[in-house]
């Protein structure tokens, strides 16, 4: 028999019918982070689940056969047969936390269902909250360097800066760099979703970018009306039938940092009159073209290459998402006892999934001041 008269199996099987009385698909956050974007909405209602595979794959095509064409009646043919399909993959990311509890806990609680529940409860919270922050975190950065296999492919990577000052605006996102500790270090991917790409390897898989030069004022509405009108890809349609039909704006969201909504909040209040109907407040909220700016604090922090100073992201997540494995869709385990320490228990909470943008011209833009301005 173990302490108080509890064997280890009896303290299992507390773990599980005190954990069957939480609600398996609410991971409670408690608050490190003022938004909580990552966990409450992609993952909650952006992400695509995987029933199987080695790594997160997705057809797309990046080029035209040549066939399309205007043609005289009876005129011959000779239909051109291309390879216009490409294969995007990234690699599965694993990520976990624990809690741990110990028999001689429950045996000290044995007499009081509510303090073992309360035990249960604060450790499971505290898990799903570093969970939580686990993933807000790395959402908006690339992994460490080339050999980082752990590290989730966050916006950065899909969404990133031109090799070049682009004042205009461009696609001319092509590849973006890794994280690295040293800030004033560049280090560039090679591949973006294991395909290369350049103004003539791929030109289509690269993502709108413009340079605002930290300009927060008029030129930067401008630049991101054009970002809107560029990236706002509205599908055709033959015969009735959409090409893309989640093309457009109908899951679109804008992320910033504290200094781009400070200056552009206290525009808005100083230009109400002749901004017109393009930037605004709703709801507490400052916005633009009906679309919320959503402070990330993350994007506080200066990363020059990876995304530029005062970085704005225009994300449509229609293309970007999470990738979730089935089996491994934030699944809490039964408590397991560990051999070293025979009266503990420990209750795992595991994810896989992987970021992808399956369409970077339509997955969304960029605005930043550019690597090389500071």
């Amino acid at each position: 028999m173990a302490s108080g008269g509890i064997t280890i199996d009896q303290a299992v099987d507390l773990g599980v019918a005190t954990m069957n009385a939480f609600d398996q698909d609410a991971v409670q956050i408690a608050l490190k982070h003022p938004t909580y974007e990552v966990i409450n909405r992609w993952f909650a209602g952006d992400k695509k689940v995987l029933s199987g595979g080695k790594k997160a794959t997705w057809d797309l095509t990046v080029k035209d056969t040549g066939n399309a064409g205007h043609v005289n009646m009876f005129e011959t043919d000779t239909p051109n047969i291309a390879n216009v399909n490409v294969e995007g993959e990234v690699n599965w990311c694993h990520a976990k936390n624990s809690f741990t509890y110990s028999v001689d806990e429950l045996a000290m609680n044995l007499n009081d269902k509510t303090r073992i529940f309360n035990l249960f409860k604060n450790r499971r919270q505290n898990c799903a909250r570093e969970f939580g922050d686990l993933l807000e975190e790395a959402a908006w950065k690339t992994p460490a360097s080339s050999t980082d296999t752990k590290a989730p492919h966050g916006i950065p990577g899909w969404l990133v800066q031109a090799d070049t000052s682009v004042v205009t605006g461009e696609f001319q996102g092509y590849v973006g760099d890794y994280s690295v500790a040293v800030l004033s270090t560049e280090s560039a991917y090679t591949l973006v979703g294991n395909l290369a790409c350049t103004s003539t390897t791929n030109a289509r898989w690269a993502n709108w970018y413009a340079n605002h030069s930290d300009q927060l004022n008029d030129s930067l509405l401008d630049k991101l009306g054009e970002a809107f009108r560029k990236t706002k890809f509205m599908t055709p349609k033959i015969a009735g039938q959409a090409i893309d039909p989640e093309s457009g704006f109908s899951n679109f969201r804008l992320y910033t940092n504290n200094e781009v909504l400070k200056n552009i909040e206290s525009y808005a209040r100083k230009s109400d009159d002749r901004l017109g109907g393009d930037l605004g407040k709703y709801a507490g909220n400052t916005v633009y073209k009906g679309i919320p700016f959503i402070y990330v604090d993350s994007l506080d922090d200066v990363s020059i290459y990876v995304r530029g100073k005062n970085p704005i992201y225009g994300v449509n997540h229609n293309h970007f998402y999470p990738m979730v494995l089935s089996g491994k869709n934030f699944i809490w385990s039964k408590p397991i006892n560990d051999v070293s320490q025979h009266l503990v228990l420990t209750v795992y909470l595991d994810l896989t999934y992987a970021y992808v943008c399956d369409n970077r011209r339509t997955g969304g833009f960029l605005l930043s001041n550019w690597e090389a301005a500071y």
